[in-house]
């Protein structure tokens, strides 16, 4: 019998809840302290489809009660019980030695034109060549959205912001789903840029209600590119950015491609991403993804979560005054 996980969650009206889990991520948010309470659920998630609600706090994690423990033996527990369920989502690790735009360009590479069609083949996307799609043929659907954003280092922190992304088989028989982290600047020069130069004169038709983030992350830059990122997925989906932009843009967002997301699926282990993580701001210095589904934004004082659960007009609000480039 496939890995599962009971969590049961106390109400808050009298009553408890048990909900079954079976796979990672749960899709749920807490703060790192006791009593652990619902914070935030992740859109789309596992734990949104099985109705579980903002505000429950969680009681007990398989049979183990957690109302007496600490929150760094409830973090152990649940690290240990969630260990087993298969992961359906790509972790890539924020490059956080890559800050300035060239490093991030020198540690991701590029997708000559040479290339294009080959490497579009392994997310399903069929082209004739680097600028021309093939016609009458139904493409992959792709889905990009942001997830909040958080801040890495001691000395200099940066604002990274944490995107989801999703690809859909054209016949819908996969989907790959991942997650990566890049700064504002990234995404300024390596995505909007180059979206803007493919478009030309026709950026303002598909891009005209969602506009970029501006310079420096004031108030509103996740508003701002959350709005462009679903504008941006519209636009590839019907086809509107070449072949190469496209193929650019998934290496840039290092989308797994259909072999990855089948050897995630079956094997159940994580894909490594470009790097490893090096600043331990989490629990357990575990610094994506750690127990009790927290990746914190965070200062040394504070580790309220921000990007396990949903990004959602509220989360956004919520953190967005202390967005930077």
């Amino acid at each position: 019998m496939e890995a599962q996980l009971v969590l049961v969650f106390d109400t808050g009206n009298g009553t408890q809840e048990a909900k079954v889990f079976t796979e990672q991520p749960l899709g749920l948010q807490f703060p790192s302290k006791m009593p652990i309470i619902v914070h935030r659920i992740r859109e789309g998630s596992q734990a949104e489809r099985i109705d579980v609600q903002l505000g429950w706090q969680l009681v007990k994690i398989g049979d183990e009660l957690v109302q007496a423990m600490t929150f760094k033996d409830a973090n152990r527990v649940f690290r240990e019980s969630i260990a087993p369920l298969p992961k359906r989502m790509v972790v890539r690790r924020a490059p956080v030695d890559a800050v300035s735009v060239a490093q991030l360009s020198d540690r991701i590479g590029s997708i000559g034109s040479a290339r294009v069609v080959s490497y579009l083949q392994q997310f399903g996307f069929a082209a004739q060549s680097a600028y021309v799609w093939q016609e009458d043929v139904k493409q992959p659907q792709v889905r990009l959205w942001l997830d909040g954003h958080r801040r890495y280092g001691v000395d200099r922190p940066h604002t990274w912001y944490v995107l989801l992304g999703k690809i859909v088989a054209s016949d819908a028989s996969s989907t790959a789903q991942w997650q990566v982290e890049r700064r504002l600047s990234h995404m300024r020069a390596l995505m909007h840029h180059c979206v803007k130069e493919d478009l030309s004169n026709e950026y303002n038709s598909y891009f005209e209600s969602s506009h970029f983030a501006y310079r420096g992350g004031p108030a509103g830059s996740s508003a701002r590119l959350a709005a462009w990122l679903e504008a941006l997925s519209k636009t590839i989906n019907v086809k509107a950015l070449s072949p190469f932009l496209v193929a650019s843009l998934l290496n840039f967002l290092e989308a797994p491609t259909q072999e990855q997301t089948a050897e995630q699926t079956r094997e159940s282990k994580p894909i490594t991403s470009l790097q490893k993580q090096t600043v331990g701001q989490t629990l357990e210095n575990e610094p994506v993804a750690p127990v009790l589904e927290q990746t914190a934004r965070q200062t040394l004082e504070e580790s309220e979560a921000i990007h396990a659960g949903s990004v959602n007009a509220t989360g956004i609000k919520q953190y967005e005054e202390e967005e930077e480039e």
